[in-house]
């Protein structure tokens, strides 16, 4: 069933970039389609009754995709109202400090839900930063060789997320923030010392992490 959804769904998908994308960069759906089949498989082989679960989430995120498509105006409406999308986003996060749960019963208390639905809201947040960046940065293309007036705003919004998730001890997604932070920088830079203060950086909060959580220790000890 996952088999058949993944490869259906993905060349529909395909077929629609091809007309109402044609400019489209070629790996990126590819990318895409390789790593949420592995991600598929992954979760059929751990259990049936999730693995049926990311199928059937996987089904609905190709239709919203094949449906965005479709919009006359492309994704200017993302652009006009950047603040709000990062506002909401961050508003929701924040939810988790008083109305945060775990599926499990224990754990990091991450996600919102009621009823045996759940969602975590740091997982939009990341598409919503993404958007907020490239929004705020394309709108200041004339400003971008006065980097630090024109980044501090940025970088204010984006310390904000981290400190939430540096509050709710969830180090991976933080580290991701700071990836997609450094890299939309670079993108719209051009100025590869971006990246190198990214690699510092990620390695510096792996080292502080393994030696200040005890979460972080067992998941790189397990790894190694």
């Amino acid at each position: 069933l996952a088999i058949i959804v993944w490869g259906a769904g993905f060349y529909i998908a395909l077929q629609q970039t091809q007309i109402h994308a044609p400019q489209r960069d070629p790996l990126l759906l590819s990318l895409a389609a390789l790593l949420t089949g592995w991600g598929l498989l992954s979760v059929w082989r751990l259990s049936s009754t999730f693995g049926l679960r990311q199928t059937l989430w996987l089904a609905i995120g190709i239709t919203v995709y094949v449906l965005g498509l479709r919009v006359k105006d492309g994704l200017s409406f993302l652009r006009r109202y950047k603040y709000i999308w990062l506002l909401g986003g961050l508003v929701l996060t924040g939810l988790t400090l008083v109305f945060g749960t775990n599926p499990l019963g224990y754990g990091p208390r991450l996600w919102l839900g009621c009823c045996g639905f759940y969602f975590q809201p740091s997982e939009p947040l990341k598409l919503l930063l993404i958007i907020y960046l490239a929004a705020y940065l394309a709108d200041r293309q004339p400003l971008l060789p006065r980097l630090l007036p024109l980044l501090t705003p940025t970088v204010l919004v984006a310390g904000l997320a981290l400190l939430l998730l540096l509050i709710q001890r969830d180090l991976g997604t933080a580290t991701i923030f700071l990836f997609i932070y450094m890299s939309v920088i670079y993108v719209a830079t051009g100025k590869r010392r971006f990246m190198v203060i990214l690699g510092s950086l990620v390695a510096a909060v792996g080292v502080a992490g393994y030696y200040a959580s005890d979460l972080i220790r067992i998941r790189i000890d397990a790894w190694v």
